[in-house]
């Protein structure tokens, strides 16, 4: 991936929230293969890492006071038996380091673990969000997780 070193937006006269959403799933064991486990690193934890790396330069830079949060999964508190199992314990490790590492100059990282969500991605069937392979019983939908990011931001 090439990522760009500038961050521009027209008619925006600073950005201070960044939030890193991006996920694809696969690279499962004992079929994945180096092609598989790369294309979920690099958009999992690479962008992941890149785009934290250039956000937190520009505030630092600018004297901006920000917000980083990482959407997660609740794949990363369980052994990881996969590339995205794998990437998921790779956001959380770098939430937290990223948040010892910026608070001295008043940027704040957090990230979310969401279960299950109802989405294409996961092949969540839109008239019964039953499923009871999650603690609360049902899919989440992402109003739920949007609404939880805006806590955090």
């Amino acid at each position: 991936m090439n990522y760009k070193k500038k961050i521009e937006c027209k008619g925006v006269k600073q950005i201070d929230i960044l939030v890193n959403n991006a996920g694809v799933i696969g690279g499962n064991l004992p079929n994945a293969t180096e092609h598989d486990f790369d294309r979920v690193l690099d958009t999992n934890l690479k962008g992941v890492f890149f785009l934290s790396q250039i956000f937190s330069k520009y505030l630092i830079k600018n004297h901006i006071p920000g917000n980083i949060l990482n959407i997660a999964s609740s794949s990363s508190l369980r052994p990881a038996v996969s590339a995205y199992t794998l990437s998921k314990w790779g956001i959380r490790g770098l939430t937290m380091g990223l948040a010892k590492s910026l608070a001295k100059y008043g940027i704040t990282v957090n990230g979310i673990a969401p279960g299950q969500t109802a989405t294409p991605m996961l092949h969540a069937p839109k008239d019964n969000l039953s499923n009871n392979t999650c603690p609360l019983g049902r899919w989440i939908l992402p109003e739920e997780i949007a609404n939880g990011a805006l806590f955090f931001s």
